[in-house]
């Protein structure tokens, strides 16, 4: 019998150390100051090494017993994101969502970011210094936007792994092919306590397909604007060896917004995705995972720039690579217990460069290498229906090489995780407590505590609730981007090159006439931004119906924004830098709904309020020192809190809408779908930098989306659809959105029972 004694003891260290960071969670906004003085971090570091190797020679320790494991035989979805290890959907206690493979299959989308964006409280926005370029190529892309947060807080995952490449702390998304994936998971609220720096809006886990059976995948794509894809995807298991192998091609003529401005506003391109995994079981307890994989992609560069104060033309290309290697051993220590030693590396590069036309000069170009080096060790404990632990250990040793950057830079991250679930009550109660300790060599030691309870008093209701803390040290952009940009003419650079900088562009005549830098010779240094995020949520499930409530709040601290420097450059053009600015709030409620109307028909739909403010700017408001001037008669008054809509790109109200015919009998399905985004604030136009004016907003708009589908025979699928049904765009501020778009899928797929199978571990 387990020993309630070991239990008292084990949640005893877990939940002191998290007691404290939690106990003024309410009060006043003061609880980061507490958690972050320097002799606090000292003592909770000791007392965190404590608990975790404490609690993970108890586990080791503790008296063995052979249960059933519960995931087998059970249809429900599992997950692994959410805690680090497999748990069904039912029993996790944190916020989080799945898109499946035949969900994204439906779809008929080859764009990973067009699936996301159809997902409650994800929208894809551009870069805030992208969309200030008007007319010229956007070098930064598009990334997520979850709870109000921009892209450079959402964790990018790919099978568990960090994705490194972030321009202006965007990941291109389009470096992933939907082909291979098996599934995507989303977890929203802070997830630093078990996936560190990047992870304070939640994380995004892109699972491919594992050989598990032999089968056989081959589609071509056609599409709008010259798009041609085609891929091969092959897997087998023979005896203990799996292979799966994954090609992709896809290329476009890409599309033009606005004629009157010359070039596309996305030019041609071609990329190229390749993935292979290897499983090999080694005997009974150990088993080996490898695997590689390669984007290779060219985009052309045609476009017009200012050259001597004359229009010019220039061409050439950007190229980009993502290599990256993965190595997994997972050894079975006993029937419910295993460890894992892994090791990934991923690296990076983009170079890009424009010549002159007419006489072949080179004009522009840069490079961009950026690779990641993270060993780690990971342990499993699990007694089935009792509770589930898991702890580990790692290094992320980060180099960067660019152009815009100041010369090559390092940083090297040390961190440790432990985390514990307890199933009470029958297992209707779960209990997570859970902590992270990270330590980069420039920055303190930090600590990441979360804790969750989720409550199912029945089969149809389930009520959660977790809380965390999260964090992101400032990363090489902030610190070291030295960029000047060539078709515009601003600069943008890191604090800690922001004084020699100026010093050399004052030397050479490069700033504004009486320009006083003498500010910048004593510049702060960056400190992490934190957070604590809440969520509430209820989930109500029956045979046809499911429904799931939530409510949160991420109160953040130091964000780290660009700002403008008081002077500017000697073309008139602005500076920007980097600074903590005052606190900010985002704050919302979801809700989601399915319900399967008859055997062939079911619908779905989302909605989520999001309110994202500057707290500084409202005390501002509050009392009185906010002014606004209309631009038409040029009179000046005070901003109301009514006026203030928020934080730039965040739209208080988004939705989606989604209609499912399935005749798995006759082969057909047709899948609907209506995206909303409401209203957002694009510029301050006013000059008192908030959003405060109808002026200075863009319109919501909807996305409509159908594909329908027809199988012949068992392998042959044909698929025809369109995106963006009413045609919506808009050239500057949304670039990323192409207009009307058609597409036709062939897909054949033969699958073969496997005939020799093996145990899985």
């Amino acid at each position: 019998m387990i020993s309630y004694a070991k239990i008292a003891l084990s949640f005893v260290c877990h939940f002191t150390l998290l007691q404290h960071c939690f106990t003024k969670l309410w009060q006043s906004g003061h609880l980061f100051d507490e958690i972050l003085h320097h002799r606090n971090q000292m003592k909770n570091t000791h007392y965190f090494f404590f608990c975790l190797f404490n609690l993970f020679f108890l586990q080791l320790s503790a008296q063995t017993r052979v249960f059933k494991d519960t995931l087998n035989g059970s249809s429900e979805e599992v997950v692994v994101t959410a805690n680090r290890s497999e748990r069904k959907m039912g029993n996790v206690a944190v916020p989080t969502s799945l898109i499946n493979k035949s969900s994204i299959s439906k779809t008929g989308s080859l764009q990973l970011q067009n699936i996301l964006s159809e997902q409650t409280g994800i929208v894809i926005v551009n870069s805030a210094l992208g969309t200030s370029l008007n007319g010229y190529p956007n070098p930064f892309g598009q990334g997520v936007q979850m709870l109000g947060l921009d892209p450079a807080y959402t964790a990018i995952l790919l099978d568990g792994e960090p994705l490194v490449g972030r321009n202006a702390g965007i990941l291109k998304l389009g470096r992933i092919a939907t082909g291979n994936i098996k599934q995507v998971e989303i977890v929203k609220g802070p997830s630093s306590s078990l996936y560190g720096s990047e992870a304070m809006a939640g994380v995004i886990n892109i699972l491919t397909e594992m050989p598990i059976k032999e089968t056989l995948g081959l589609q071509l794509h056609n599409a709008s604007n010259n798009t041609w894809g085609g891929t091969i995807n092959y897997s087998n298991k023979y005896n203990k060896t799996g292979v799966q192998l994954f090609l992709n091609r896809l290329s476009s003529n890409g599309y033009d917004l606005d004629p009157t401005v010359y070039g596309k506003t996305v030019d041609p391109s071609r990329e190229w995705n390749g993935h292979l995994k290897i499983t090999q079981e080694i005997g009974n307890k150990l088993q080996l995972l490898v695997s590689l994989r390669n984007y290779d992609a060219r985009q052309d560069n045609n476009y017009q720039i200012f050259y001597q104060s004359l229009p010019a033309i220039v061409s050439g290309y950007t190229s980009e690579k993502d290599q990256s290697a993965f190595a997994q051993l997972k050894y079975l220590v006993s029937a419910n217990s295993k460890i894992y030693f892994r090791g990934f590396y991923d690296k990076y590069s983009n170079e890009s460069f424009v010549n002159l036309d007419k006489n072949g000069l080179r004009f522009d170009e840069t490079s961009f290498v950026q690779s990641v080096l993270k060993p780690e060790v990971q342990f499993e404990k699990n007694r089935a229906g009792k509770s589930q632990y898991v702890a580990g250990f790692g290094a992320n040793f980060e180099m960067i090489d660019a152009s815009r950057y100041a010369g090559k830079q390092q940083l090297t991250t040390g961190y440790a995780f432990t985390q514990k679930e307890w199933y009470l009550m029958q297992q209707k109660l779960t209990l997570i407590a859970g902590a992270r300790l990270d330590k980069r060599n420039d920055y303190a030691l930090h600590l990441s505590p979360r804790i969750a309870v989720a409550y199912k008093p029945n089969s149809q209701w389930k009520f959660t609730a977790s809380a965390g803390l999260g964090f992101k040290a400032p990363d090489f952009r902030h610190m070291y981007l030295n960029f000047n940009n060539a078709q515009i003419g601003y600069s943008l650079l890191g604090t800690s090159i922001l004084w020699p900088e100026l010093q050399k562009m004052q030397q050479q005549g490069l700033l504004q006439t009486g320009a006083d830098i003498s500010a910048y010779a004593n510049s702060q240094e960056l400190k992490p931004e934190t957070s604590i995020g809440v969520h509430l949520g209820a989930k109500y499930t029956s045979n046809h119906l499911v429904v799931e409530w939530g409510i949160f709040r991420d109160d953040i601290k130091n964000l780290i924004d660009v700002y403008s420097l008081p002077f500017g450059r000697s073309n008139g053009l602005p500076i920007y830098s980097y600074q903590n600015i005052n606190s900010v709030f985002t704050e919302g409620a979801e809700m989601d709904l399915k319900y399967r109307l008859t055997k062939h028909w079911s619908i779905s739909g989302g909605y989520q309020f999001l309110l994202a403010k500057d707290k500084q700017v409202l005390q501002n408001i509050d009392q009185g020192l906010l002014y606004k001037r209309d631009p038409v008669t040029l009179q000046s008054s005070l901003v109301t809190r009514q006026d203030y809509f928020g934080l730039a790109n965040r739209s208080k109200n988004t939705a989606n809408f989604k209609i499912l015919y399935e005749d798995n009998q006759n082969g057909w399905d047709t899948y609907f779908r209506a995206v909303y985004r409401g209203q957002f604030g694009f510029m301050d136009k006013n000059g008192n930098n908030i959003i405060d004016n109808p002026i200075e907003m863009t319109p919501g708009y909807w996305m409509l989306n159908v594909a329908a589908s027809k199988s012949i025979g068992q392998a042959i699928r044909i698929q025809v659809g369109a995106e963006n049904l009413l045609d919506y765009t808009n050239a500057i501020q949304l670039p990323n959105i192409p207009g009307r778009t058609f597409f036709i899928n062939i897909n054949c797929n033969i699958n073969q029972p496997t005939k020799h199978k093996s145990n899985r571990l």
